[in-house]
C-alpha cells in the first residue's frame, strides 16, 4: 500500500495533463532550434532544475539561469531536434513525470544553404530527457529536466 493518498484522475484529466506536458517537450526543442532562449521562461518553472545532456552532472538552477546557460550555444550552430517516444504519467492534478527521446542534427550556420538546406554535420546524437512537471498559475511547466546522451555517430 502506498504511503501517499492515491488521487484518481478522470481519463479526460489524464489526457489533458499528458497533452500539456508533451507540448512542453516539443516547445523546448522548437525554442532551442529557433534560438529564442528568452521563451524558456514560458516552459520552465521559476525554480526549475536542468541538467543538459552535454553536462549531465551539472545542475543549472532556475529559469533565469537556464536562459543564460542556453544563450551560450554558439550563434553559428544550427540545430534541429526531433522529439519522439514522449511518455507522460500524470501523478496528480498538479504533478506529472515523463520522458522523451531526442534525435539531434547540427550544421554550420556559416555554410552555404542549398535548396536541400545545409549539409548536416556527420555526428548525429540520440538522447533522452527525464522530466518532472508541475502545474503553476501560468500553466504546466517543467520542474526538472535531466538529459542524457544515448548514442552518436
Amino acid at each position: 500500500m502506498s504511503s501517499k493518498a492515491e488521487i484518481e484522475l478522470s481519463e479526460t484529466e489524464q489526457r489533458n495533463i499528458e497533452m500539456a506536458c508533451a507540448a512542453l517537450c516539443v516547445d523546448y526543442c522548437e525554442i532551442v532550434d529557433a534560438k529564442d532562449y528568452q521563451r524558456m521562461r514560458e516552459i520552465f518553472a521559476e525554480d526549475a532544475r536542468y541538467y543538459s545532456p552535454a553536462t549531465p552532472d551539472t545542475l543549472v538552477q532556475g529559469a533565469e539561469a537556464i536562459v543564460a546557460y542556453l544563450s551560450h550555444i554558439p550563434a553559428a550552430l544550427v540545430t534541429q531536434h526531433l522529439v519522439c517516444n514522449i511518455r507522460i504519467h500524470a501523478e496528480s492534478p498538479d504533478a506529472a513525470t515523463g520522458s522523451c527521446k531526442i534525435l539531434l542534427f547540427t550544421a554550420d550556420g556559416n555554410a552555404a544553404e542549398t535548396p536541400d538546406g545545409r549539409k548536416a554535420a556527420e555526428t548525429k546524437r540520440i538522447g533522452v530527457y527525464h522530466d518532472r512537471y508541475v502545474r503553476t498559475p501560468g500553466g504546466w511547466r517543467i520542474a526538472e529536466r535531466r538529459g542524457k546522451g544515448l548514442l552518436h555517430t
